[in-house]
C-alpha cells in the first residue's frame, strides 16, 4: 500500500527528485522532517537531512580552539543524525545522504541546497526568538530568500498540532498572483498540485491598498474600483485559457496589505497550502518592506510554497494547456 495519505502521485509533473530537510533537533525541526518524508513518499523522492553547527556565541582564544570546536560539534552532530535515522525504522530507507555544515544556517541551508542539487527545501519557522523577529528576521524565512529551488514552509508546532497528520490533505491550494511572469510560476506549482491531489485551487489577487482607510480622495477610490475589476477580468481570462477545464478553480479579488489578506483568506477557505512566488511587482517596495512572499511565510499559520524567480525549468510543471 502506498504511504502518501492523499493518493498515488508518481505521475506527478512536479518532478522533486532530492528533497533536503534541515534538522536541529527541535520539535518544529522534527515535524518538518515528518512532513519532508510524507512529501518524499508520495512524490518517489530522496530525501537528504542536513544539521547546521551554529556559530559560537562569544568568541574563543585562537582561531584554532575554533577549527576543533567545529569539528568536535560537527562529529557529535553527524552521530546524532544517525541515530536519528535509525531510530525511524522503515521510514530510514528514504533518507539518502546526511550533511552536517558549520557557520550560520540561514547560509549554510542554502548553500546545502545548492550542492546537493536539492529540488525542494522542507522547513520549520521556528515560532518566537529571544532576539527580536524584526531585527533578526526568521531562518525560514531568510532560506526562503537565498535557496536556489523552491521552499516549502511549515509552520512551528503548537499544542493543536499533536494529533494532526504529518501531511494534511490538501483539498483547497491558495495560489497568490499578481499576473507577473514570476507569479505565473507560482500558478503552475499550484495547478499541477491541484490536479495531483484532486483539490480545489483558490486564485486570489490582492489590490494594494493606496491610502489608508480613513482618508477619502475620490481619484484614489476610482482608481482602486478599476484595479479591482481589471484584476476581475485577468483571473477570468487565466481561468479561460490557461487552466485545465476539468480543474475546480475560485478566483477572488482582495484589497488590502498583500501578506495580510493572503493569509486571512487562506485560513477562511482553509487551505492546506499556500503558494507564493518570489519577486512579483514589487519595485521599490521590496527595499523598504521586504517581499511579499517573505511576508506571508511569517505570518501565515498554514504551510507555505515559495517558488524560486529562477526555478529549474526541468523540475518545473509543464504549463497547463487547454483541452481541445
Amino acid at each position: 500500500m502506498n504511504a502518501c495519505p492523499l493518493q498515488d502521485i508518481s505521475a506527478a509533473p512536479v518532478r522533486w527528485r532530492r528533497v533536503l530537510v534541515p534538522l536541529d533537533f527541535s520539535e518544529c525541526s522534527l515535524r518538518a522532517f515528518h512532513y519532508g518524508f510524507a512529501l518524499a513518499d508520495c512524490f518517489g523522492s530522496e530525501l537528504a537531512l542536513v544539521h547546521v553547527v551554529p556559530p559560537p556565541m562569544l568568541p574563543e582564544w585562537g582561531y584554532a580552539h575554533l577549527a576543533r570546536r567545529d569539528a568536535r560539534l560537527k562529529l557529535a552532530g553527524r552521530k546524532h543524525l544517525e541515530e536519528f535515522v535509525r531510530a525511524q525504522g522503515p521510514t530510514a530507507a528514504r533518507v539518502k545522504h546526511l550533511f552536517v555544515r558549520a557557520g550560520e544556517p540561514h547560509f549554510q541551508i542554502p548553500e546545502a541546497a545548492r550542492a546537493y542539487d536539492a529540488d525542494l527545501v522542507v522547513i520549520a519557522t521556528h515560532g518566537e526568538s529571544l532576539v527580536p523577529h524584526c531585527l533578526l528576521g526568521n531562518t525560514a524565512e531568510q532560506v526562503v530568500r537565498r535557496a536556489p529551488c523552491p521552499v516549502w514552509v511549515v509552520p512551528g508546532v503548537t499544542a493543536a498540532d499533536a494529533d494532526q497528520p504529518a501531511l494534511l490533505p490538501l483539498r483547497r491550494i491558495l495560489v497568490a498572483t499578481d499576473f507577473s511572469t514570476e507569479s505565473r510560476k507560482a500558478v503552475r506549482y499550484g495547478t499541477a498540485l491541484a490536479r495531483e491531489f484532486g483539490s480545489t485551487l483558490h486564485l486570489v489577487h490582492v489590490v494594494p491598498t493606496l491610502l489608508p482607510a480613513d482618508v477619502t480622495h475620490l481619484t484614489t477610490v476610482w482608481q482602486e474600483f478599476e484595479l479591482r475589476n481589471a484584476a476581475r477580468r485577468e483571473l477570468a481570462k487565466l481561468r479561460q485559457t490557461e487552466l485545465p477545464p476539468e480543474l475546480e478553480v475560485v478566483t477572488t479579488v482582495l484589497d488590502g496589505n498583500p501578506f495580510h489578506e493572503i493569509s486571512k483568506e487562506a485560513l477562511r477557505v482553509c487551505a492546506g497550502l499556500i503558494v507564493v512566488s518570489t519577486h512579483g511587482h514589487t519595485g521599490l517596495r521590496y527595499l523598504l518592506l521586504g517581499s511579499t512572499a517573505q511576508r506571508v511565510v511569517e505570518h501565515a499559520a498554514v504551510p507555505v510554497l515559495v517558488v524560486r524567480e529562477r526555478a529549474a525549468e526541468s523540475n518545473l510543471p509543464a504549463e497547463p494547456r487547454k483541452e481541445s
